[in-house]
């Protein structure tokens, strides 16, 4: 009875994190608009682990080897409070052909607070063992995010004002284990997409606002390698496919963007999310310790123009040269690299730290108002402490250190902006495991 009402609170939590995870919107603080935040554990570490760690089964999202060498059904459920601050000093606007009368006299030395918005990004996975050598796991998170929301006196707002992109990821994994120590696993993934992108438009006496939005459902794959060479030092790589999203939906102006020849169109665009690889060792030193080190390729370049195609022209003053709209990324590869240490103190509590670099796959001649990215530093701290025989709870923070980042944008229809940009993030991750 007992187990089984263990097994109720468990199910009970993770269906409300499961539930969860597709209402609540997430902050894109990782390089482009990538979410890392899916492990607790794995956070206190600065993801060192990611690719050789079984700890829970939150460990299993980068690397569905990981699924094969956890001995025990074991279920985990956690979120992370990501706190970002970026600010604009410096900010400076001209008008262009259809911005005359809203930026007349151009902008100079304007200053913007914060447009980073806090958010919540909940997660939850299980790993049920089915025979002694094959195991079956399951991930929900959502590993691409961004949340950016401008003011609507924002110097730049004729280059964007709200950018929002919600992702849900389902991942089922099948690993099986070798006698040698191998572990190879492989599956699925179902990933639904929901988009968001709002700027100022312009014509020439005034401005309104357009907002396109769009969503798509599609899948893709991943697999990868778990490898206890000898005891204690293990090996891991894995690989997680591109999804490419068909968007369908609308794009929609406000009524001072109607008096001005605007009008609403259905709207469609591809978006992809990339592939990239993982890999990893992870060495014990004796009975307490464990050094880790992981290294991760993100393929950005399928962030190179997002076109947005129209049922019709968006403005009936220009017929025949308003039904698509394209705006250009030119993103590049990226890559991810954090080295860590876990010591187990006693049989109930485990502290971890790390550190990580975090590179930006956007060069400085295309950044954008939307995504002011730049290079990042990580330092992590956190522990897991044994609730009981069935329950560890896992804490995690993180301080991301962000380069300065500067956008200079030019365009003759809306004008020019240039700003300089300060960021940071502050990352609290709690998580619970649970396992029978």
């Amino acid at each position: 009875t007992k187990t089984l009402n263990k097994a109720c609170l468990c199910a009970a939590v993770s269906g409300a994190a499961l539930i969860g995870s597709l209402a609540i919107a997430t902050t894109a603080h990782a390089s482009g608009f990538q979410l890392r935040e899916v492990s607790g554990s794995l956070q206190g570490s600065s993801f060192a682990g990611m690719a050789t760690q079984s700890d829970d089964a939150s460990q299993i999202f980068f690397n569905p080897g990981n699924v094969g060498q956890i001995k025990h059904s074991t279920y985990s459920v956690g979120g992370s409070l990501v706190m970002p601050n970026v600010k604009l000093k410096s900010g400076t606007a001209t008008s262009g052909t259809l911005t005359a009368a809203p930026l007349a006299g151009g902008v100079q030395n304007a200053t913007y607070g914060d447009m980073g918005q806090d958010a919540f990004v909940p997660n939850a996975h299980a790993v049920w063992t089915l025979t002694d050598q094959l195991n079956f796991g399951i991930s929900m998170t959502s590993p691409w995010g961004l949340v950016t929301d401008y003011e609507n006196d924002f110097a730049g707002r004729f280059f964007g004002t709200t950018s929002s992109i919600k992702t849900t990821n389902v991942k089922p994994v099948l690993a099986y284990r070798f006698d040698n120590g191998l572990s190879v696993g492989a599956g699925a993934q179902l990933q639904y997409m929901d988009a968001r992108l709002a700027k100022a438009v312009g014509y020439g006496a005034g401005e309104g606002n357009g907002d396109v939005t769009g969503n798509d459902l599609a899948a893709g794959w991943t697999a990868g390698v778990n490898w206890e060479v000898v005891p204690g030092t293990r090996l891991g790589a894995s690989y997680v496919s591109e999804i490419t999203h068909n968007l369908k939906g609308d794009i929609k102006f406000d009524s001072a963007a109607q008096v001005g020849g605007y009008r609403n169109q259905s709207a469609s665009a591809e978006v992809t999310t990339p592939e990239y690889v993982t890999f990893g060792i992870a060495q014990d030193i004796g009975e307490k310790w464990t050094v880790m080190a992981d290294g991760q390729w993100t393929n950005w370049n399928s962030i190179n123009v997002l076109q947005f195609n129209y049922g019709g022209d968006t403005n009936v003053n220009f017929p025949g040269s308003q039904s698509s709209s394209a705006d250009v990324y030119n993103w590049g590869s990226s890559w991810f690299a954090s080295l860590g240490a876990k010591y187990r103190y006693d049989e109930n509590w485990t502290f971890r730290g790390g550190l990580a670099y975090d590179e930006t796959p956007i060069s400085d001649e295309h950044r954008s108002v939307r995504i002011p990215d730049s290079n990042r530093y990580w330092v992590s701290l956190g522990t897991t402490y044994k609730a009981a025989d069935w329950a560890d709870i896992s804490l995690g923070y993180t301080h991301i250190f962000a380069h300065a980042a500067k956008v200079n944008l030019s365009d003759s229809t809306v004008g020019s902006f240039t700003g300089n940009y300060e960021s940071k993030v502050d990352i609290i991750a709690l998580q619970a495991k649970f396992q029978f």
